[in-house]
């Protein structure tokens, strides 16, 4: 049973035949962490008793806090793999074999819908991103939420939410692939990570998982039943600027948050997957940008202090647009969105779009003043 702060309460079953102990995918009993070689460590069966042997890892072996090349295991000894990984070796019964994991599971799984919990997603995906990082491979999030799921409650009652949670969460494992976890988020949300996957392929687990749970007729107490949709934001390591968890699962919020606008029930993904639609065939002196008025901008070019208060001035005014005008500059300008490519985002017309825009500078402009 692995005992240090990040990885408490993981266990490894050993078969009589022994296992390698290391983070490689080659390793019979895997640990997630950098401080672990691909095999670190060898465990075996000799003469009736266990015994540990290195394999010639990096951050050594230690038993009892002794480093060793190789040792006798007994019932209770400690075992640190590097500097932060620690196990406690235990010899037991099948029946305290049953409650040990019985208990492992009630520390890394939600109880109502079978999957992973937030708490051993936080510690899973830590570990991915790291991995990537040092391989160079590929990673993406799928953040999914049922839509208008407060509804399902108020109008049969939250049994009846329990079990299209729990049904939703069924069909969301059958569309995955063995080495991909799936985690209840909170609430009536749910996170898939993929590993060595670029954004394209969440995307398109996204849209599978999308339209299985549109299609489905969920049951509820045997005598209703009901659909439900759901709506996804997909976000890779690609997408970010460094390896870090709270970056990739915002970036995966805001797009959730895009979806959600877009009318629910569907998927947004990375900013080139929505440009279907041509750029307007405009000349770039009639397209509107945000910008200081020519005698601010003179002003600014000989006070530079003057110009990076009418900066952080405007960045306060954007803050205060309501939502709709907001979310059309922030497509434009963190997106790179062009006006016709939000027009098909918000299901609207480009002139309104053009329109929308039109406001939030002037709301901008005399905000900033």
């Amino acid at each position: 049973m692995r005992t240090d702060r990040r990885g408490c309460g993981q266990l490894i079953a050993l078969p009589v035949a022994g296992a390698r102990l290391g983070r490689g995918w080659e390793a019979e009993a895997r640990v997630d962490d950098e401080g672990v070689s691909r095999l670190h460590a060898q465990i075996t069966l000799d003469d009736g008793r266990f015994r540990i042997s290195d394999l010639s890892s990096k951050n050594g072996t230690f038993v009892d806090e002794e480093r060793v090349t190789t040792a006798l295991l007994r019932d209770g000894s400690l075992v640190r793999l590097g500097a932060c990984v620690c196990f406690r070796f235990s010899l037991v019964g099948e029946d305290e074999k049953r409650a040990l994991s019985y208990l492992q599971e009630l520390g890394h799984n939600d109880p109502l819908t079978h999957v992973y919990n937030r708490r051993h997603l936080e510690q899973h995906l830590a570990a991915e991103l790291a991995f990537a990082e040092r391989h160079s491979t590929s990673i993406s999030l799928i953040l999914l939420d049922i839509d208008r799921f407060k509804a399902v409650n108020d109008e049969y009652g939250h049994p009846a939410g329990d079990q299209v949670l729990e049904r939703v969460a069924a069909l969301m494992g059958e569309q995955i692939r063995v080495e991909d976890m799936l985690a209840r988020y909170g609430g009536e949300e749910f996170v898939i990570v993929l590993r060595e996957t670029p954004i394209v392929g969440a995307e398109a687990l996204a849209e599978r998982i999308r339209r299985a749970v549109a299609e489905a007729e969920i049951a509820i107490s045997g005598v209703h039943s009901l659909s439900v949709t759901l709506s996804a934001g997909c976000a890779s390591l690609a997408c970010t600027g460094n390896a870090n968890v709270d970056e990739l699962v915002q970036l995966a919020d805001r797009r959730l948050y895009v979806a959600k606008q877009q009318g629910r029930n569907r998927v947004v993904g990375a900013p080139p997957r929505l440009r279907t639609i041509p750029a307007p065939a405009v000349p770039a002196s009639t397209v509107p940008v945000l910008e200081l008025p020519e005698s601010e901008t003179a002003a600014a070019e000989r006070h530079p202090s003057s110009r990076v208060n009418q900066l952080d001035r405007m960045a306060r005014a954007f803050e205060a647009l309501p939502r709709e005008l907001k979310l059309v500059v922030g497509l434009h300008h963190q997106e790179s969105c062009t006006f016709a490519e939000i027009a098909a985002i918000l299901e609207s017309t480009e002139a309104n779009v053009t329109e929308l825009y039109r406001q939030a500078r002037l709301a901008m402009t005399k905000s900033a003043a």
